[in-house]
């Protein structure tokens, strides 16, 4: 089973950070957030990823090349042109970085990588600036049982975001805009997608959670795996610091693998 990574927007929000810098490739610790993102996954069995790319694509291609080389002890010898790698640290993670264009949007980008997808009926989906310490492989057989073709993980959160509304059957009833003082649910990401509903998208489709949330949602075919834990999304500088305090305090939860 692949997982596919939203990291193709500006992520404008938190350009006081680097104007440069692509919000994934933002470090928290000592690696980016996608990095992070990606280890959830994999310490859940999920190898697998298809990084749907946009903005400053060629800094995460570098960037995995250059950790491809970096994370590798090797002998290099001058006289015999050649090299020989000695110890081989890196985990078994294979990753397709596809350029799906600058300005497209979610809807778009993902249809774009469909034929990356390889031949399972489901994949996974996220975008690339959030962690959480959810149960992969619970949110997998949940999505499965519920037999819906979606899943959204939610979470309780006030502030800024959308609402969600969650029927007993954990349904999806509807999505809303604006939110109210009082904290709601949320969409947190970490999807789990049914590939047949990509035949509703095309490469110019707009949003990803208008084409395919909103209109399945309203007939009831997304949902909602409710996650009580930690879940913490990156959009600001102060978000940022609150990760990075975190991990140096060794507290991060979402961190469940040996550093």
């Amino acid at each position: 089973m692949k997982c596919v990574i939203f990291a193709g927007g500006k992520g404008n929000r938190i350009r006081t950070y680097n104007d440069d810098t692509p919000k994934p490739l933002i470090t928290i610790g000592d690696e980016p957030i996608i990095w992070h993102i990606m280890r959830i996954y994999y310490s859940y069995g999920i190898k697998e990823f298809v990084i749907c790319l946009g903005y400053k694509q060629e800094r995460f291609k570098q960037y995995f090349l250059d950790m491809f080389n970096y994370k590798k002890d090797f002998e290099l010898s001058f006289g015999e042109n050649k090299i020989e790698i000695l110890n081989d640290y890196m985990e078994d993670i294979k990753v397709s970085l596809i350029d799906t264009g600058l300005e497209t949007q979610t809807g778009g980008r993902l249809k774009r990588v469909e034929k990356y997808l390889g031949d399972d009926d489901i994949f996974l989906l996220t975008y690339g600036d959030a962690v959480s310490d959810i149960d992969i492989n619970d949110l997998i057989d949940f999505h499965k049982r519920n037999n819906k073709k979606v899943t959204i993980t939610t979470v309780k959160k006030k502030e800024r975001f959308g609402i969600i509304d969650i029927d007993n059957n954990s349904v999806i009833t509807s999505f809303r805009e604006k939110p109210d003082k009082e904290a709601n649910n949320i969409n947190a990401g970490f999807m789990v997608v049914n590939k047949e509903v990509l035949n509703d998208l095309n490469e110019d489709s707009l949003s990803f959670e208008k084409e395919i949330l909103e209109r399945y949602g309203n007939i009831g075919e997304v949902a909602a795996y409710v996650h009580d834990g930690f879940w913490q999304c990156m959009d600001y500088q102060s978000e940022r610091e609150y990760l990075n305090r975190l991990i140096k305090e060794n507290n991060a939860p979402w961190i469940r693998w040996e550093k």
